[in-house]
């Protein structure tokens, strides 16, 4: 990829023009009406001053060996028609003879650099040689861009939603090749995955995931799995032979959730929580309103990609220059930041700062401080702004408002059983809201075949960023039991 020159210029013009709106003082409550101005800040002036597109760019076209591809879909207005897009997709083959055909489904508002952290460590899974054969597990890995998002075209017709994407994602692991392969997804990336998993069995023949969400089971829709969970909340999932999967945290958190849920929503309490969920439901509504702010303002992208992260910054952790610290630089690009400084003025922060907090969050990528978090860097937010800014937001929102409406509670999409094996890996959330908890993992044997589940203690909403590690690990342990075998292609085969 490579962008026009022109276009980074209107954008610097654009960051230059910016108005930030006031704001109310609220130390403590600073995310309840939204990003705070404390925290965008600081990442508009390193958008203006120190992040540099090109060195990104040029980095992602090295980690991320990128295609682009013609697809070939039926026009459901006449069947006698096609529309043709081209298909982004990023490809990286693995050198190991057992590898296995991954399809990556990124999610919203993420793209195709959603994988970066982690196709490296599954085309080659060399480094870990001491987690057992599974741990040895080798994937090719196909990452498409969803039409509108990234360099794939977007297609025209209001109707496009999860089943033509799942669509133009299957042709393009057919054309490479691909005649079975297994998928991976979280969020809405999931949706796409059990979309591809409902339309092709056949050939999409196993599904991993993240921090999924399911609706409870009820007697009409599956009585097995409604009984399951009725046993498992009486017995409190003490009971190995009736817990069927649960554990006593979620059945004791959903009975109680279940009790509340109607006052919940019926209070006036502000949801106090990460609100990626939310927003995802409010742009879906009116995408065309909101596309244009965010087509006009890489400020108002920023904004509304940090509120769906929402990763806050270490409490005490005090500011060492006149604004306030944003949570998202990472040590190496603090210490940038320093050598553009005073020295005397930075030794006179340090000794306002609490005694050794600030060696601590230079000499460690992962601070004592900043333990239970993953430090999202200012060049990582950054680059997800600008997958979101480079194509525009207005063609992903219009997706995002299908994909509502294809999975509605009562479609079948939402209802009907999956026969496709399920995996699981479950991870904590890093703001969890008193309003809204985590589904039990087993509410999915509902509507699937829930073959795997791993849960984690460590906090990540979004693991193939915040906790590739055991992702990693999760995806090559469950693929490699429960992928049947595969032959991929011998040669590496290119899309034209």
């Amino acid at each position: 990829m490579h962008v026009s020159s022109k276009y980074l210029d209107l954008t610097r013009k654009k960051l230059e023009l910016t108005r930030l709106p006031r704001e109310l003082e609220l130390p403590k409550r600073r995310w309840d009406l939204g990003t705070p101005k404390a925290v965008l800040e600081p990442l508009l002036d390193y958008w203006l001053e120190s992040y540099d597109w090109r060195i990104e760019e040029a980095g992602l076209n090295t980690s991320l060996p990128q295609y682009r591809t013609t697809i070939s879909l039926p026009s459901p207005h006449n069947t006698d028609s096609v529309q043709k897009l081209r298909i982004h997709f990023v490809h990286k083959r693995s050198t190991h003879e057992n590898a296995i055909p991954l399809l990556f489904c990124h999610s919203w508002p993420s793209s195709f650099i959603e994988p970066q952290k982690v196709i490296d460590a599954l085309t080659d899974p060399q480094s870990l040689p001491n987690f057992g054969d599974g741990a040895q597990q080798a994937f090719h890995v196909v990452v498409p861009s969803i039409p509108g998002f990234g360099f794939s075209d977007a297609s025209t017709i209001e109707t496009f939603g999860l089943e033509g994407t799942a669509e133009a994602f299957d042709k393009v692991m057919k054309r490479l090749g691909y005649e079975r392969y297994v998928a991976h997804g979280s969020g809405w990336g999931f949706s796409i995955c059990r979309t591809l998993a409902l339309n092709y069995p056949q050939r999409c023949v196993a599904v991993h995931t993240a921090n999924p969400t399911f609706a409870e089971p009820t007697f009409k829709q599956s009585p097995i799995s409604f009984l399951k969970y009725q046993l498992a909340k009486v017995t409190r999932a003490r009971v190995a032979s009736l817990s069927f999967g649960y554990v006593p945290w979620e059945v004791q958190d959903a009975s109680s959730q279940d009790a509340s849920s109607h006052q919940d929503h019926q209070s006036t309490n502000i949801y106090r929580g990460p609100v990626g969920p939310t927003l995802s439901r409010l742009y879906s509504l009116r995408p065309q309103t909101v596309a244009f702010s965010l087509c006009d303002s890489p400020v108002g992208l920023l904004a509304g990609l940090l509120d769906v992260i929402h990763t806050p910054a270490p409490p005490s952790l005090e500011p060492i220059t006149s604004r306030s610290r944003s949570p998202f630089l990472s040590p190496i690009e603090l210490e940038q930041e320093e050598s553009h400084q005073d020295r005397s003025s930075i030794e006179t922060a340090f000794r306002s700062t609490p005694a050794g907090l600030v060696e601590r969050v230079i000499n460690s990528r992962e601070s004592e401080v900043d333990s239970k978090y993953y430090s999202w860097s200012a060049t990582e937010v950054l680059n997800w702004t600008m997958m979101q800014w480079l194509p525009g937001p207005e063609a992903s929102l219009r997706w995002l408002r299908r994909a509502h409406l294809d999975s509605t509670p009562s479609s079948p999409f939402s209802t009907m059983h999956c026969p496709v094996p399920l995996g699981i890996s479950s991870f904590r959330a890093r703001n969890p809201s008193k309003n809204e908890k985590a589904t039990p993992l087993m509410w999915g044997s509902a509507t699937w075949n829930v073959a795997w589940v791993k849960r984690h203690q460590r906090l990540a909403s979004l693991p193939a960023w915040e906790a590739r590690d055991e992702l990693v690990l999760d995806m090559r342990k469950y693929f490699q039991s429960h992928a049947p075998a595969m032959h991929a292609p011998s040669s590496n085969a290119n899309a034209t």
